[in-house]
């Protein structure tokens, strides 16, 4: 492979990371705001059971879109590891470990999704049901907080990777090791303090939105710096 080739291709493989990462902010977006936000509505079951079976169709999306996201994740991941090897390759290694599976629990979440939809349908109009799609969404719920604090742990080791790289800012970096920190606090605080994890909701999750956005422009509209790359990639090999 040319000179050229070889410089072109991080480039290249930056950019579809960038718009993957870009995929799923969006769907995770829908699919949190413009669906469950909208149709769950917290300590009441009754008029969550009649807001899903009214709006079905828009539920189903919902789920489509987490779906998509956890597809998106999967080549994320590899894509990742590919681009931050030479920043270290088993730190990379264990970052892909990490989103891999927290992919595997954000796929088991979205499944949890369809119980609702199944109990509507099937299940005997009344108290009992309502209590029984609440049981799902809160199951959603904590297996998606769970997956959260491996998304985080992932997200300290790309942001260490991306700090101590010579191609990726490093600020850019070190704002990621900040997010990872501040998502596997949320969870951790969800399942042992719900009332302080409440109270700190949502500004702690801020800081991910700000550096995942900052890493996914940048991925998109600069890329890597491809010498860098290809000089870190040579002492590897």
């Amino acid at each position: 492979m040319s000179d050229a080739g070889r410089i072109a291709s991080p480039r290249a493989l930056a950019r579809v990371t960038g718009a993957l990462y870009l995929c799923i902010m969006v769907a995770a977006m829908f699919a949190e705001g413009f669906v469950r936000d909208r149709l769950i509505v917290s300590d009441d079951p009754a008029t969550t059971v009649r807001r899903i079976a009214e709006s079905h169709q828009l539920w189903r999306w919902g789920i489509v879109a987490d779906v998509s996201t956890t597809l998106c994740d999967v080549a994320v991941a590899v894509l990742l590891f590919i681009l931050l090897k030479p920043a270290g390759a088993r730190v990379s290694l264990a970052a892909a470990v990490f989103q891999l599976v927290y992919s595997a629990m954000m796929a088991t979440s979205a499944a949890l999704l369809v119980g609702p939809l199944f109990l509507i349908k099937h299940a005997p109009a009344g108290a009992e049901m309502q209590m029984l799609v609440s049981y799902s969404l809160s199951l959603h719920q904590t297996t998606f907080s769970i997956g959260l604090i491996l998304f985080g742990i992932h997200l300290v080791m790309i942001g260490l990777l991306i700090a101590r790289s010579t191609f990726l800012p490093r600020l850019i970096g070190l704002a990621l090791t900040v997010a990872g920190t501040c998502y596997i606090t949320n969870s951790v605080l969800g399942l042992v303090a719900p009332d302080v994890a409440s109270s700190l909701f949502p500004w702690i999750l801020l800081p991910g939105f700000l550096a995942e956005g900052a890493l996914t422009l940048w991925l998109i509209f600069v890329g890597v710096n491809a010498e860098r790359w290809q000089a870190a990639d040579s002492l590897m090999t």
